[in-house]
């Protein structure tokens, strides 16, 4: 058993060995166990996750436990790097460098923006991505498990998130994109979003790309 916990964040002792017989019973050679779960007295599910080339279905040994199988062309993904950074694993995991563009950043800002407005009360559970990506491309630094819980968490209410995306999102996306393709990309974007203007979510994303477009224009931080 391979415990990866780069932050020293404090395990429940009582949950190593319960981790380590689940693992044993999954006959995969790359699977590792994050979440909850490893640092909270009370949990809702067991995440588990196994590395295979095949999407064969795994049965769970209890209802708690929710198996994702991973295909080894995700690993170079946010969502791996993050989730399998803070975790017990049965041996070893592979690595690969993380792939991520700020055209993948987009659909996820894209993608998180009508689920937020959608789902107001249960924000949390819409802006994992949404925060992954946004401080990986502000800091350069993968959010685990842990700490992105603790940053998912800490926003109170929907409004705050919004607030956040108006702030980080702007600054970020024109210190990494170049001018010439934003004017294609964005302005792209901007087209769509403007034949449903009626619509909250399509009216904050179009009011968002005017606002990163203005600076690049500018040469201004936004």
């Amino acid at each position: 058993m391979i415990i990866y916990n780069p932050h020293n964040e404090q395990i429940i002792q009582q949950r190593l060995q319960k981790a380590k017989d689940i693992l044993n019973n999954i006959n995969a050679k790359h699977c590792f166990i994050t979440g909850s779960f490893l640092f909270k007295k009370n949990y809702k599910d067991i995440d588990v996750f196994v590395i295979s080339r095949t999407k064969k279905k795994l049965e769970p040994i209890n209802k708690k436990i929710k198996i994702t199988i991973l295909d080894f062309n995700e690993l170079h993904s946010l969502f791996y790097h993050s989730v399998s950074k803070s975790c017990i694993a049965k041996s070893i995991l592979p690595t690969k460098s993380v792939k991520a563009t700020i055209s993948d950043y987009w659909q996820v800002i894209n993608e998180a923006v009508p689920s937020l407005l959608n789902q107001k009360n249960k924000f949390h559970k819409t802006i994992r991505y949404l925060i992954l990506y946004t401080e990986y491309f502000k800091t350069g630094e993968i959010l685990d498990t842990f700490k992105l819980s603790k940053m998912i968490h800490s926003f109170k209410n929907y409004k705050e998130i919004l607030s956040y995306v108006q702030n980080e999102i702007p600054g970020i996306i024109k210190n990494k994109i170049k001018q010439s393709y934003a004017k294609r990309f964005l302005y792209t974007q901007a087209g769509h979003y403007k034949e449903l203007l009626q619509y909250r979510a399509q009216s904050f994303l179009y009011k968002l790309i005017h606002s990163i477009t203005r600076g690049i224009n500018h040469g201004q931080s936004c």
